[in-house]
């Protein structure tokens, strides 16, 4: 991915649907009354070769596939894939059932197909997250795929870093 031309991209969930938004910007504030927007933001680090994901707000199921599935489809991706996913703003999937992360690890399976690796480090803040965090991950057991979560941006960061 060095050499990449791979710009922020931001997600709002309006309308129920989420939309991309490109700006070459760090920050994206958004305020509409009585609405809940869901900022989900990833950028490309050209020093470390890791997509730096941020969730802000609270994400449902498929807001989180509609996510899996517009960062799959981006052109600019290599074969060899790092993501650093900082959740430890964002609330996850309320009312979860098995189906539903099956659901998640099927679309990401489809992701799969395009990349020779993909290395996924969620740092997360809470208790239902930590636990929906290891049900994905039993869940996901393709041979490209590794996932873990943490509590810390460090033991993330080192973790990816093993995948050199």
């Amino acid at each position: 991915m060095k050499g990449s031309r791979l710009k922020p991209a931001f997600f709002i969930k309006k309308n129920n649907r989420f939309v991309k938004i490109f700006k070459n910007i760090n920050i994206l504030f958004i305020y509409l009354s009585k609405h809940q927007i869901i900022v989900i933001q990833y950028k490309f680090n050209e020093k470390t070769g890791i997509i730096e994901t941020t969730v802000k707000g609270t994400v449902t199921i498929n807001d989180f596939i509609e996510y899996i599935s517009a960062l799959s489809k981006d052109k600019l991706l290599s074969k060899k894939v790092k993501i650093l996913t900082d959740a430890s703003n964002g609330k996850f999937f309320k009312n979860v059932n098995p189906e539903d992360l099956y659901r998640i690890v099927e679309i990401n399976n489809k992701s799969l197909a395009k990349s020779d690796f993909i290395c996924d480090a969620f740092i997360i803040s809470s208790s239902m997250e930590t636990a929906l965090a290891q049900l994905y991950k039993e869940y996901s057991k393709a041979d490209n795929y590794y996932f873990n979560f943490f509590s810390t941006k460090e033991a993330a960061l080192k973790w990816l870093n093993s995948f050199d």
